[in-house]
């Protein structure tokens, strides 16, 4: 199968984004699958390691705008394919620059991409069968698709990800000739929004299905009043809608490398991570919460109980930045009671915090992960990759693919759930459950670990293979 992809995000950078990294994760699982994979994103050089290896091996014209596109790639960087423009991509920052307004043309710049994406793959003659798209910034493939490219793209189904509901880009009515879009879809029931244009309802108004990053996430973007209104728009095209897991790489976040009974291998993790962050867990439960921006109200959630949790058989592992404002009301909790809490910096000093985040995984018990806001959850599959844990709500992400430990589950459970984890009186008898399984039911936690950590498997392939077979249901 021969897929296009447009992303305004990926490749080889430098720090790598999050959406860069699934879709970096997931050209490498179409390859593996057999698949052609055309992946365009836009060339930021001051981004890009190694940009003295990338060289241009093709110019044209894009037919939107009429404006001049070079095409650069590199052998040590083969499945990725990048466009470039000094106008519009010569500029140090992807969207604008950071706590500021974002750039005003970027409905043009990324209006560019899609073309630009589509004028190359039609110029090259790649045979292609689906075109995929990632977020607002590759949401006007599937207009274009239909108009300017009509001749070459035009019954090409388009699949476009949302990676995050919350992401968009609103621009005035009077920019929509500018950009492709046919005026007669502007409507409430088309892209119009607030008597402003959405790309974001413009990716999904042209998409032939929605994918998103998990099932928990499209249940809940179909059942949440969500702001503005959009969720009447989303209930109209319901069936366009699909819920796939995003994977984690095993290769990075499974620390269990020489392949020891996963108990022997957590007891070494355990006591390298006493060892790194110089405090003794005491034979106590080690409970991980990572307060980073994804964490929604996990910290709010932890602050309201912490006390109480204080007085469990647990010790408590808060990774959060030194930027934190909240930094500080967590360490005065670990300075006073250091026996119960200690900080770890995200920061991380210039070391990997990859590597970082994966050790701590390893070396705890259980992950705190109240409300996330992370759409598809991944630090929760992280975790399993390490044995460890989540503790966590029903609606969350990759929740609904979770079993909850009880005594008539116990064989199969690889999680702790409850049913609001915004409601911190539930997280805390979450909390006291896992420690009573852990401190008197050895034998079921032990088994709740293999299950986390082998039996519940989840590649960026997995994605993949399902995304394959919605498109092979269209008949491609």
């Amino acid at each position: 199968m021969n897929i296009l992809v447009v992303s305004p995000e990926a490749g080889n950078w430098v720090q790598t984004s999050p959406l860069a990294t699934a879709v970096n994760r997931m050209t490498d699982a179409y390859a593996c699958a057999g698949s052609k994979v055309l992946t365009c994103s836009p060339l930021f050089k001051n981004l890009m390691v190694d940009i003295d290896s990338y060289h241009c091996v093709y110019s044209g014209v894009e037919k939107l705008l009429g404006k001049p596109y070079e095409i650069w790639v590199s052998e040590k960087d083969p499945l990725h394919t990048y466009i470039f423009n000094e106008e519009y991509f010569g500029r140090p920052y992807v969207y604008g620059p950071p706590h500021s307004a974002p750039y005003a043309d970027n409905h043009i710049r990324f209006a560019f991409l899609a073309s630009a994406t589509i004028a190359y793959a039609e110029a090259s003659g790649f045979d292609c069968q689906a075109i995929v798209a990632h977020e607002w910034g590759g949401a006007l493939a599937g207009a274009l698709a239909r108009t300017t490219y009509q001749d070459y793209a035009g019954k090409v189904p388009f699949f476009f990800n949302v990676h995050n509901i919350t992401y968009d880009f609103h621009i005035s009515a009077s920019e929509i000739p500018k950009i492709g879009l046919p005026a007669k879809d502007y409507n409430m029931d088309g892209y119009e929004f607030w008597g402003k244009v959405s790309l974001l309802k413009v990716g999904i108004l042209y998409a032939t299905k929605v994918l998103f990053p998990s099932p928990g996430y499209r249940d809940a973007m179909l059942n949440t009043n969500l702001p503005g209104g959009i969720s009447g728009f989303l209930n109209r095209n319901a069936e366009k809608l699909i819920g796939v897991q995003f994977g984690v790489s095993y290769q990075v976040w499974d620390f269990n490398k020489e392949n020891l009974p996963i108990k022997e291998a957590k007891a070494r993790a355990r006591q390298q991570l006493q060892q790194k962050l110089e405090v003794d867990f005491d034979g106590k439960m080690v409970l991980y919460v990572h307060l980073d921006e994804e964490a929604g109200n996990t910290s709010e959630t932890l602050a309201t109980i912490l006390s109480d949790i204080a007085r469990l058989d647990i010790f408590i592992i808060v990774g959060i930045s030194s930027n934190n404002n909240e930094w500080h009301y967590y360490k005065d909790f670990a300075q006073q009671y250091p026996d119960v809490m200690c900080l770890q910096d995200l920061e991380c000093d210039g070391g990997n915090p990859t590597l970082q985040l994966r050790d701590t995984l390893a070396g705890s018990d259980a992950l705190f992960a109240a409300n996330l806001r992370e759409p598809s959850s991944s630090i929760i599959l992280k975790a399993m990759a390490a044995g460890t844990l989540p503790l966590t709500g029903r609606t969350v992400g990759v929740s609904t693919m979770l079993t909850s430990y009880a005594l008539e589950t116990a064989g199969e459970a690889n999680a702790f759930l409850v049913d609001d984890a915004n409601a911190p009186h539930q997280m805390l008898r979450c909390a006291k459950d896992a420690v009573n399984v852990y401190k008197t039911e050895v034998a079921d936690w032990d088994k709740c670990v293999v299950n986390a950590y082998s039996g519940f498997h989840y590649e960026w392939c997995r994605t993949i293979s399902k995304y394959l077979l919605i498109f092979g249901e269209l008949g491609l």
